[in-house]
This record gives structure tokens, sequence and C-alpha cells, in this order.
């Protein structure tokens, strides 16, 4: 009886859930087709265990709060799946019960967590399923579950079931990972392979089905009245919105697709931060150009330098400003190199060619811009950005597909909002200014505010330009707080994200005098690959477990989609799946540690 009641369960929830959630699953023959296996995953939202036992290939009980099993409207799923209840306190009991249950051949799911994540990814997991598969002999099989924090039933926008989704559906991916022996099921071993799942279930987001230039176009054309980017001059703020942007980019686009090929097809841009420099980095991209971000500077010792560390890579052509080529004379030794002023780079706002642009921005299906400019056979491992981080080093090229990744990947937790409003001044050969200044908001529901170059130092348009954009989130290095003079704390503002080296006392000393949370974060390789948050504690704090958000010495959590281990004393990062454990493995720093609740802490002289 109880066998025809499950298969009820599946045949009459399936197709809601496929419906509401479009669920991808990979690995599920990973699971053995018989004997016990404990399920370790992640734990997001309230319908955790709905998700998995609809995934997994074989029937799953799960290990429950013993609390749960009065409540009627989830008590009926549990009897009918066979819970493992468990008390507080009574620790022994519930290790001998799910030991039993595993005994006797049964697929038993546990949330290592001990509670729901209200940061959007896994933290501290517990050590009492290690003496469980030591008991039981019996292999453990690690699980992540991706795009339920977009769910209403999880902690996203820092509430549960109170909000409407951001969208329906709400696709999820679910990946099982390879068995691991019991004698080698630790919490290290467990997490990292949790964390590579993370990648694989990630990798399957439906966002990645198309080309970066045509998911590009069709979010710009998504609210395209509204703002996404702002500057603020002397003269108050001037907005650029989306679908004003598009325009000035496909324009652009139209313009550069007939310019002449040079090696590569690499640009370079070499503007202060602000809206020209991100339309003008999203025209060259749409054009299939490589825009390549050069650090903005007008000493000619450090324009020396840039010229040499440049050099190598194929440039001939530099989109900059007219009034700033008298200082670049000596960019280049002879006559091997052409600067292009940015009014020149661009289609005139009044010309035919803009003018048209901007209007099939408003009208034109996203289907047809894509055709137009022949978007849809780009190939997503082609060069898509280059970032040139310092003037004498630090040159990092990034494809279509690493791009695309890590701006979902900036917007996939609780750190930065798919609507978020940034505060970002950061260069955008930085990966915090390329990803937070520009694509992150143009891929979102977002949008972007700087000031105008010549009042980086008015600290009058920054609290304007915070007060007037309800900015949400300021993002920058130390020095670009230490430069602020006044609190800035208060309003609409969560806190503010600190990139590059800071002394754990400055930063707490800077976070009083602004009245502002700082959290770090940090980039590496090109990509923003760790953030942190003020910590997200809710309600009782003895029914939902404390969580930290950040801690002044770390610089966060590793985003979905990124695993990390330390080996040969560094870190090593891992981007994307693949089916060799060997590769795909960058190296990163010396001297990092990863606490047991997943907080990484960089012990470097550099963390940046």
């Amino acid at each position: 009886m109880r066998f025809l009641a499950r298969w009820f369960f599946r045949l009459l929830f399936a197709p809601l859930i496929w419906l509401l959630y479009r669920m991808r699953k990979a690995g599920r023959e990973r699971v053995p087709r018989t004997g016990g296996v404990l399920l370790l995953s992640n734990h997001v939202s309230y319908i955790d265990s709905f998700i998995i036992y609809l995934s997994c290939p074989r029937p799953v009980r799960f290990v429950v709060l013993e609390k749960y099993t009065g409540v009627r409207a989830i008590a009926w799923f549990l009897r009918l799946f066979g819970a493992i209840p468990i008390q507080p306190g009574k620790a022994k009991e519930a290790i001998t019960r799910t030991v039993e249950a595993l005994r006797e051949g049964d697929v038993v799911c546990l949330f290592p967590e001990g509670g729901l994540t209200r940061l959007g990814v896994p933290v501290e997991f517990k050590k009492g399923f290690e003496l469980i598969v030591k008991k039981a002999g019996c292999p453990v099989v690690p699980v992540y579950m991706d795009g339920l924090w977009n769910s209403i039933f999880s902690f996203e926008r820092s509430r549960y079931f109170k909000k409407w989704p951001r969208h329906l559906p709400c696709p999820l991916q679910v990946a099982f990972g390879f068995p691991i022996p019991s004698a080698e099921a630790t919490v290290e071993s467990v997490r990292l392979a949790i964390w590579e799942m993370s990648g694989e279930a990630f990798a399957m987001r439906r966002e990645f089905d198309e080309p970066l230039e045509c998911a590009l176009v069709r979010s710009l054309k998504r609210r395209r009245r509204e703002t996404l980017f702002a500057e603020y001059g002397k003269n108050g703020g001037r907005q650029w919105s989306r679908a004003d942007t598009l325009g000035l980019a496909t324009a652009l686009a139209r313009r550069w697709m007939n310019h002449r090929s040079e090696p590569g097809d690499r640009i370079g841009i070499l503007l202060p931060p602000g809206p020209m420099s991100s339309v003008i980095h999203l025209g060259l991209f749409l054009a299939g150009k490589t825009p390549v971000n050069l650090p903005f500077t007008i000493h000619q010792t450090e324009t020396e330098a840039l010229a040499n560390t440049i050099a190598p890579l194929g440039i001939r052509t530099v989109i900059t400003s007219r009034a700033f080529m008298p200082h670049l004379i000596d960019f280049w030794q002879g006559d091997e190199g052409v600067f292009v002023d940015l009014k020149e780079a661009i289609a005139p706002p009044g010309s035919l060619l803009s003018l048209s642009e901007r209007i099939r921005a408003r009208l034109e299906p996203t289907w047809l811009t894509c055709w137009r400019l022949d978007l849809l056979r780009r190939a997503s491992e082609r060069e898509a950005a280059g970032l040139v981080t310092h003037p004498d080093g630090d040159v990092h090229f990034l494809s279509a597909a690493a791009l695309h990744r890590n701006a979902r990947q900036v917007m996939a937790a609780g750190f930065v909002a798919p609507d978020e409003r940034i505060f970002s001044e950061d260069s955008l050969s930085r990966p915090e200014g390329l990803l937070l200044g520009c694509w992150a908001p143009a891929l979102g529901q977002g949008r972007a505010v700087c000031r105008s170059f010549s009042l980086r130092e008015d600290f009058e348009k920054l609290t304007e330009a915070i007060a007037e954009e309800e900015i949400t989130l300021l993002a920058g290095s130390d020095a670009f707080y230490k430069g602020i003079v006044g609190p800035v704390g208060g309003g609409s503002v969560r806190y503010g994200m600190v990139f590059g080296p800071v002394h754990p006392d400055a930063l707490e000393e800077e976070e009083k005098r602004l009245a502002l949370p700082l959290a770090r974060a940090w980039s590496h390789g090109g990509g923003i690959v760790a953030m942190s948050c003020p910590d997200p504690n809710y309600g009782n704090a003895r029914i939902h477990l404390a969580q930290r958000g950040r801690e002044a010495g770390s610089v966060g959590r590793l985003l979905p989609g990124f695993a990390a281990k330390i080996a040969e004393g560094r870190i090593w990062l891992k981007t994307y799946p693949s089916s060799d454990p060997g590769e795909n493995w960058i190296v990163g720093p010396e001297a990092v540690e990863i606490a047991p609740d997943g907080l990484l802490f960089l012990r470097g002289t550099d963390p940046a």
C-alpha cells in the first residue's frame, strides 16, 4: 500500500515540479543501485526534501527533527516516506536509527549543515555523519541543488515565503556525485565533493544554453525604460536606460564589425570607469571584438610600463579620449599603434545609425536583433574580454563562457541581488569593476552608479548619488572607503564590499567611522571568487542556527560553482566541471586557510 502511495505521489507532484522548476538532473547513475547509501546535500530551502526525492533514482528516507512530524503540512510526507525522526540532545539515538536504516539497505538523506543556509552557499558541516558512515560502512554520495535560492522557500530577500518569485518558472539543477567510500568520508572530503558538484550543477543552468551576446540583448530589452548606468557630474546625475545602452552598444557594434581586422581583434580601452567605458566595452563585445580594458593612467612612467605590458598582446588600436592623447605620445614607439577618440569610436547621438538603433532597441524583438548582428553563431569559448589589472603586468583573457558564468555566480547567492543598485568606481580592468560595474547589472535587473572622473573626490556628489539612486551596495578598494569623509550608513545602503588587501583592525575602524557594515571579497585569475556579507541571523537563534556572513580577516565564502582545496601549501580553485578530477584546477596564492564553516583566510601580505 505504501508503495502505491509513493508512486501516486511521484505521479502527482513530478509534473508540478517540472512546470515550476524545470528541473535538470545529472549523475543519477552514480547512486549505487543496491545497498545502503547516505546522501549528503546542501540545504537551501524548505522543499529540498521533495526535490531530492523526485531527483534520486531510488526511494529516499530523510533524517528530520521530531518536531516536524507534528506539522500537518509535511507530517504526511514524512510518514509516507519513512522519515527518521531525531531529537536535539539525543545524538546517540539519532545515530543508531540512521545506521539501522543504512544497514537495511535504504537510501538515507542527511543535510550536514544542520539547518537552512541564509547566505545562499553552504555553511559549516557538522561531523555527525562521519560516525554514521563509519558504523554503517556505507558509501556517501554528495548532492548539490542549484537554483533553489531563487525560490520563495529560501531566505532570499531576507525572509521565507512572504515574497513573490523573481521568475516563473524557477529553473533548478541537481547533481549527484561519485560515491565516497566510508573510510574516506570526512567533513573536508565531503565539502570538497559538494563544492565540485556545485560546479556541475551550475554549468547546467539554462542561461548558458544561448551565447552571452544573446543573453545580453535579451536582458537589456527587459525593463528597457529602467536605468542601467548613472553618472554624477557638476550638473547632477545623468542616466542611461537599458534601451539607450543597447542602442548605443549596437550602433557601435555595427560600425566596428566592419573595422579592419587586427591580430586577435583585440581593441584596447583606456578610459576612466563609467557608463561610456561600459557602453564601449559592450559594443565591442557585440561586434565580435575583444575589448581589452586597460588601467586608466596618464602618468608617463605608468604609460610606458603599460605599453611594455600590452606590446606582446597584439593590440594596435586603443580607444581613449582626445583630452588624454597628449599625455600618451610615448605609449608606443614608432607607428605601430593608433589612438581613436571615443567620440569617433561610437556613432554620434544625433546620427541616423544611432537613432535607428535606439528605436530598434525599444521595438525590435530579441531574435531579430540577434539575427541582424549574427550573434546566434558566436562560440562560447571565444575570447570575449581582456583585463590588464596593473600597468606592469597581471593580464587575463576571459572566454565568453567564463565571463557569463562569473557574472551569474556573483548574483547566485545572498551577496549581490539581481536588482542591486551598486555604487562602484573600480576600473573595468579589474574583475570587480567589470562585473559589478557593468556585467552583473546588465545581465540582471539592477544599475551601476558612479561619479564623473573629475569629481571622484567630491563627497557631496557621493552622498547625492547614494540618496537619489537609492544605492543598496557600495563596492571598492580600501582606498575608496578611506576617501569617504563622513558616515554613509543608514537609508538604503545595506553594506559595503571591500576588494583587495586591508588590515582587519583598519577595516573595523573604517566600519565605525562610516557607520556602515563592511564585508570583504576576493578576485583572482580575472574573476570574483569569494564574497561575504553582514551576518544573516534570523529569529530565535535556538531554532535558526547563527551563521557568520563575514569576518574581518576573511575574504568570504566561495561563490556557487567554485570548488577549492589546499594542496602543496597553496589553494587550488576549480571553476568548471570535468570528467577528469585533475583537470580545470588553477593554482592560487600561498598561506590560505579554509575555516570549518567555509570562510577563506588569505594569510599572505597581498590578498588581491
